[in-house]
């Protein structure tokens, strides 16, 4: 006989029966076939008995098939939550990856902020631990800071709010052209992203101030309504980029009389948009016999407050308007147009205006009649909040 080459040697394991141990699989699949193949009708005991386990055990590996089938052969011990290396990233280091004093850094990419700090971790597993050591913690977006709404004005968004919260979105605000008029700046951006932890964003800590405008090239116009909207945009103030101006005389006489410049942009507002407009409200009347409202914000050019040249021409085409608050643009659901528009033409590379101005008509041009749909059926819901917050700021998903 061949001597042995170990010093303890490989034992088949005796079939007695197990106590209070974890059974292999090999003898729990041929109980399991036992059971499955049981065509004689024997007893559980019996079949514990022919496979070498204990009568305990048996009644209950027959419940875990009955209830598990195949997937109960397999070991049923707990596994364990804590898989690989623990590691290396501490709560400590996502609180100061998300602390304005202690990480000057934060509004740079991860890796820069890894390098900074000298962490010795990735960026896949400091995303991962920041979720979970944090308030969810990851890079978000900033704040702007946002105007503050004047007493006057939050009383009257507050009077808003209680005239048209019971008005219903069938028979009123779907019978309104709402009406806007947009500023474009090319070199405006999106808020930066930081590192900071979810719902934190009004903090004072992560709001920043809005770069000024360096200097407004673009002014579009257009209106919307539950039945359509406007099939090109207005483009506006552009005269001025194509007139030469005349030489300046060497001595004048007299100094010119002009307007003002509130005559002048109210004069401007009659022949240039008011036009449009009126015929967009004229349009949507074909559809019904039911009263159209117009929605125009504020401006003083639009003739709300007194009687002037915006105001007769209207009269004159049988329009009436919808009153509507100053510092009011989130119950205006134009505003959410144009925030899809902006968002969208910020992906876009241009390299010249007028090439601008067609990817702007473009983009107006890809904007459904659902989205705009969605925005106005948004306008009851937003009227409650008027009333609940006193006229204050509405924030929503949609704009």
């Amino acid at each position: 006989m061949a001597p042995l080459t170990r010093s303890n040697p490989f034992r088949t394991p005796s079939p007695e029966p197990l106590h209070g141990k974890e059974a292999t699989t090999r003898r729990k699949t041929k109980f399991f076939h036992a059971l499955a193949h049981n065509y004689e009708g024997k007893s559980n005991r019996a079949i514990s008995q022919d496979c070498g386990i204990d009568e305990k055990t048996g009644p209950n590996w027959r419940k875990e098939y009955q209830s598990f089938g195949e997937e109960a052969k397999k070991p049923m011990r707990n596994k364990s939550i804590i898989l690989g290396r623990p590691s290396k990233v501490t709560k400590s280091m996502c609180k100061i990856l998300c602390s304005l004093s202690l990480n000057p850094v934060r509004m740079q990419q991860y890796e820069a902020q890894i390098e900074y700090h000298n962490l010795p971790v990735g960026k896949r597993q400091l995303q991962r631990k920041m979720k979970e050591y944090t308030k969810k913690g990851g890079r978000y977006k900033c704040g702007f800071i946002k105007k503050v709404i004047s007493a006057k004005n939050r009383g009257e968004r507050g009077i808003y709010g209680l005239e048209y919260v019971y008005h219903l979105l069938f028979g009123f605000f779907d019978h309104i052209v709402y009406t806007d008029e947009a500023h474009v700046d090319p070199t405006s951006q999106a808020p930066p992203i930081t590192t900071r932890e979810q719902g934190t964003r009004n903090k004072p800590e992560n709001i920043i101030e809005r770069p000024p405008l360096e200097g407004v090239r673009f002014h579009i116009a257009a209106w919307i309504s539950w039945w359509g909207k406007s099939d090109k945009l207005g483009f506006y103030n552009d005269e001025e980029d194509k007139i030469e101006q005349p030489p300046y005389p060497q001595k004048p006489r007299r100094r010119p009389t002009t307007e003002t410049e509130e005559e002048y942009q109210a004069r401007y507002y009659v022949e240039r948009l008011l036009p449009l407009y009126c015929d967009a409200v004229e349009k949507m009347r074909l559809i019904d016999d039911k009263p159209w409202l117009l929605l125009e914000d504020g401006d003083p050019s639009h003739g709300m407050r007194k009687e002037g040249l915006a105001q007769g021409y209207k009269k004159a085409h049988n329009i009436k308007n919808l009153k509507h608050p100053a510092q009011s643009p989130d119950i205006n659901p134009i505003e959410g147009i144009w925030n899809i528009i902006k968002q969208r033409l910020r992906r876009r590379i241009f390299d010249s205006e007028e090439e601008m101005k067609q990817g702007m008509q473009e983009e107006w041009d890809k904007i459904t009649l659902e989205e705009i749909r969605h925005r106005i059926a948004d306008m009851p819901r937003r009227c409650a909040e008027l009333v609940q917050s006193n006229g204050g700021p509405i924030r929503g998903n949609k704009w």
